[in-house]
């Protein structure tokens, strides 16, 4: 199950609150474009500035629309692990496939504190458990070593990695690597990584899975040649701190408000320029392909 494009779903806001019927109408559109599954309540989901009953709120929209026809993952983090604990138990209430888990941030255990953080939430849930590996927001690394010693844990089944030094040594261990590096993508493809959970899937979803294709027929040119062809347009959507810019492309179509909670902000006039360029771009793209097809 853990492998193709996962979409870690933006939540839509609207003077001050969560758009919930702008995250449904999103949901049904991304279920229909074929994404392999959802995340919801992630980084990109602006997750860590919820309250509890938003964070219940979403969940239940996205589950509601999803209703089985592509896996919903939802995603905890935080610092103490017991909370950890808490907040799965109270989201195993909805049809999740599983959890998105991160390290535990800014305490910044030792390697033997990150293997015991995820024993402990491993052991308190029969559902999947995909690791999360984000170092530059946790301030801790899950190295290969932890995550082999965790991989003989039964429902820890995948990771998602952000670091492209590591890609490697993660892709030789019995677990899938789903990518969480946008830009990286290619590079975790051709290491073994299994698909991506890729923010920018809201933009270039369509694209990324034409890359995914290439490179598991063993395409590799022509996968890098189309991957090179967009990958300035992932790098833009991450211009500003994450989900301004995603928000904001979705803006241009009519999808939800470009608003995000402080304190991140939302895009500036000279990025929204910017990414009308590049909308226009990859229309272009698109174009070409389907008349080369």
């Amino acid at each position: 199950m853990f492998e193709g494009i996962w979409l870690p779903i933006v939540t839509p806001m609207r003077h001050g609150e969560v758009d919930i019927d702008a995250l449904q109408a999103l949901t049904e559109h991304y279920v229909n474009e074929g994404v392999d599954g959802l995340v919801a309540l992630s980084t990109t989901g602006e997750a860590a500035l919820l309250d509890e009953v938003e964070r219940a709120a979403v969940l239940q929209a996205v589950t509601d629309v999803a209703a089985q026809r592509v896996p919903v993952l939802a995603g905890i983090g935080g610092s103490d692990t017991r909370a950890f604990v808490r907040e799965m138990n109270r989201l195993e209430h909805w049809d999740v496939a599983g959890f998105l888990v991160s390290a535990p941030a800014y305490v910044c255990p030792d390697q033997r504190g990150v293997a015991w953080h995820f024993e402990q939430i491993a052991r308190a849930t029969a559902r999947p458990i995909v690791l999360y590996d984000v170092p530059h927001r946790t301030g801790v690394a899950i190295e290969a070593q932890t995550v082999c010693e965790l991989a003989d844990i039964g429902n820890i089944v995948a990771i998602k990695a952000c670091v492209r030094e590591r890609f490697d040594a993660l892709g030789g261990l019995p677990i899938a690597m789903l990518c969480g590096s946008d830009e990286a993508f290619l590079d975790c493809l051709n290491a073994g990584g299994t698909g991506g959970i890729l923010a920018g899937a809201h933009v270039c979803g369509d694209l990324l899975r034409d890359v995914l294709a290439l490179a598991k027929a063993a395409r590799h040119e022509a996968a890098a040649d189309l991957f090179k062809r967009f990958v300035p347009v992932l790098r833009l959507l991450f211009a500003a701190p994450n989900p301004s810019a995603i928000k904001a492309m979705l803006a241009l179509e009519g999808r939800l408000s470009h608003e995000t909670r402080m304190p991140i902000a939302s895009a500036s006039p000279a990025l929204i320029t910017r990414l009308e360029i590049a909308r226009a771009a990859l229309d272009d793209l698109r174009a070409e392909l389907a008349q080369n097809a």
